[in-house]
């Protein structure tokens, strides 16, 4: 991929695996293929939802974990192939943020239990109020996204919404 995904060969791939062109091919059937689902496999790895126990703290890493992963050279390539409006692209980031932010429910639905997050209130709101401004920074102004002050946007959101901590 370092020389871009239109050199990119599925014949690299199979000899720096050690097996068969047709291997690859009979599991992805395109080189597309395989490049979207490294990439989702990568932003599964990198980004995992934490449970620390407090909903503050939980927000806090995985903010920093998103902001290390979009600094990343791996997290960038895997920001400009998910820009791509293939079909079968925009199918796969749809349902990659669809089960995204089901987890991240599942942490909200945590803190609500926990008496932290206001059990009616949209925890998806949140999130996208929270990571909006990064991918605007990485998108649009390439602004660094280690300036936006996330740990107070967390505090702001989460007073906005009567949580406590």
């Amino acid at each position: 991929m370092a020389k871009g995904i239109d050199a990119f060969t599925i014949a690299e791939v199979a000899a720096k695996a050690g097996v068969h062109e047709t291997s690859i091919y009979r599991r992805w059937g395109t080189k597309h293929a395989l490049i979207r689902d490294a990439c989702l496999h990568h932003a599964d790895v990198a980004l995992p939802v934490p449970d620390t126990g407090s909903l503050r703290s939980d927000l806090t890493a995985w903010l920093d974990r998103l902001v290390a992963t979009l600094n990343s050279p791996e997290g960038r390539t895997v920001l400009v192939l998910s820009l791509s409006q293939h079909p079968h692209v925009v199918t796969a980031r749809q349902n990659y943020w669809q089960q995204r932010f089901e987890m991240l429910r599942a942490l909200f639905a945590k803190a609500a239990a926990r008496g932290e997050f206001p059990p009616h209130a949209n925890p998806i709101q949140v999130i996208e109020t929270l990571i909006a401004p990064l991918y605007l920074r990485v998108i649009l102004t390439g602004e660094p996204l280690d300036d936006w002050p996330r740990h107070e946007m967390i505090d702001r959101m989460l007073a906005a919404y009567g949580a406590r901590d």
